[in-house]
């Protein structure tokens, strides 16, 4: 009996931190796309640090929820020139934009995402960008957002045939 009780508390426990929501829109295309669903782990950073690259969803006021990748941490400063991210003066690689960088390179008057900053992050917040970049409602419209904000890290899609 207390073995039945300890796996149901343990269910129980890992349906709790983890729900499921639904893209509404192509600010993180291809990554997600508009309509597609994934599931947020809402505990994970009670034990994990954010990092740069996390696909975090947040809320900006009481009901507008937003799914975006974290650029850069607390105390950075962040700088978009020519299409390069830097942090700290730094280059930045971003991979999970191959898709546009190559659209970019084929037409030579595209910009990913345009020239901004240099902006520090305050702290207690991090700087979040769409991978959509020209179709992104991020941090360089809503600002850097507070880390009380973060409802949790995207861990999964959910395949539209499951």
């Amino acid at each position: 009996m207390k073995i039945l009780a300890i796996i149901l508390m343990l269910i129980f426990s890992l349906v709790a931190c983890e729900s499921t929501f639904t893209s509404t829109s192509n600010g993180m295309a291809p990554f997600l796309q508009d309509g597609e669903k994934f599931v947020v782990d809402k505990n994970y950073y009670q034990d994990h640090p954010v990092t740069r690259g996390d696909v975090i969803l947040f809320k900006v006021e009481d009901t507008k929820k937003y799914v975006k990748r974290v650029i850069s941490l607390p105390g950075e400063t962040i700088e978009y020139k020519n299409d390069i991210l830097y942090i700290n003066n730094n280059p930045i690689d971003e991979p999970y934009l191959a898709e546009y960088k190559l659209e970019a390179k084929q037409d030579k008057t595209l910009q990913i995402t345009g020239d901004f900053g240099p902006y520090t992050i305050p702290q207690g917040e991090v700087f979040v960008l769409g991978d959509n970049r020209r179709n992104s409602l991020d941090s360089r419209f809503l600002g850097s957002i507070k880390m009380e904000h973060i409802i949790g890290k995207v861990v999964r899609k959910i395949s539209s045939n499951q």
